[in-house]
Order: C-alpha cells, then structure tokens, then sequence
C-alpha cells in the first residue's frame, strides 16, 4: 500500500471441510438434497485425476463449455493449462454423464489445504432439474478426502458489491447458487500495484 497498491475487498464463500460429512450435508440448503441425490443416482459422477484424465476427456470438458457458453470464453491453450493442472495433482474434473454422455463437467483446483471451485458447464436444455448440484457435492468430499481444510465455493455478490462494477443478474443467481452448499462468508483484500 505504501507503493501506491490499491485494496479492494472481496467477498468469498468457504466451507469448513474440517466438519463431519454428516454436519456438512445439514449446512446444504435444504432444496438442495433432492438435487444432489437425484443426480448422484442419474449422472454417475466420475471424478477424473492425473492418473485418469486424458487431453480427449479435457477437449469433451471444452467442448461442452463452448457450446453452453454460445462461444469460445476461454483459449485453448488455456485449457491446456487446466489440463496441465490434473496431471500435476494441482486440480481435479468431475464428470456427470446421462446415457453415456456428458452432460455436465467441473474443475476444481487444491494444494495441500485449500480447493477452489474453478469452472463448470451443463446442458441446461436436458433436464428441468439442475445437473451441477451433485457435482459440487461430489467435489467437496473429494477435496475432504485429499485432506483439504477449506473449500472455497466463490464470490460472493451483492446488488451493491462490488461498487465498482455492480454485478449482473445472471453474476447474482450463480453466486446465490453457490451459497447453497453451506459456507461461512470470508472477506479478503486483492491488491493491485501498477508496475507499468
């Protein structure tokens, strides 16, 4: 700060992966349960590591992001580098698949303590329920299986959070979607200093 760095605060939901299975699922809100266990039993979560993920299973992940997306968001040479990531046990992808195909996928970064939810897609146009539910369940006791202490589901918005830039409807339902899963609101600082 003292070289002219500016701080801004910013709004994260983090779950204590430290709790019991059983007291993190009573944190679930409750219109999720269903969800969660209607997709565990319909899309066979596949968790995909560096021992398992392929570059052709990284290219269906991307596949599926782009034809949600409407268009490309993100290069491919960036999900190489999310690829990079699973084979150097930096991150994990979980799959959801519907008669044999992709339907909704996740990747989720981790070191020794903390994982953070990273990127998602599903097909919105196959189902009335929601798909990413029993993903992100699926994730959170993965990352409690690897030891993780802390998972960090995202930002958390507000209509007046930030100020700056005050987010989008579509920004306010999936941080809403995100504070489902039980989780203690955390603030940190970013800083950026202008090295030009």
């Amino acid at each position: 700060l003292k070289s002219g760095a500016k701080a801004t605060p910013r709004l994260s939901q983090i779950i204590d992966l430290t709790e019991d299975k059983a007291l993190l699922w009573r944190k679930v809100r409750k219109s999720y349960s269903s969800l969660i266990n209607n997709g565990l039993r319909n899309l066979e979560p596949k968790i995909l590591d560096s021992k398992t993920i392929t570059w052709e299973k990284m290219q269906k992940f991307r596949d599926l992001h782009i034809r949600e997306s409407g268009r490309e968001t993100r290069s491919e040479e960036s999900w190489k580098r999310q690829f990079e990531m699973v084979k150097a046990d930096e991150a994990f992808v979980i799959f959801g698949t519907f008669e044999n195909k992709l339907v909704t996928a996740g990747l989720f970064s981790y070191n020794k303590t903390n994982c953070l939810y990273f990127i998602s897609a599903s097909r919105r146009d196959l189902f009335d329920k929601p798909l990413f539910h029993a993903i992100m369940w699926t994730a959170i006791l993965h990352a409690k299986e690897l030891g993780c202490k802390w998972f960090e589901v995202g930002e958390q918005l507000y209509p007046n959070h930030p100020s700056e830039k005050p987010p989008t409807k579509k920004e306010l339902g999936i941080s809403e979607f995100k504070a489902g899963f039980g989780r203690q609101t955390r603030m940190f600082l970013d800083l950026k200093l202008d090295c030009s």
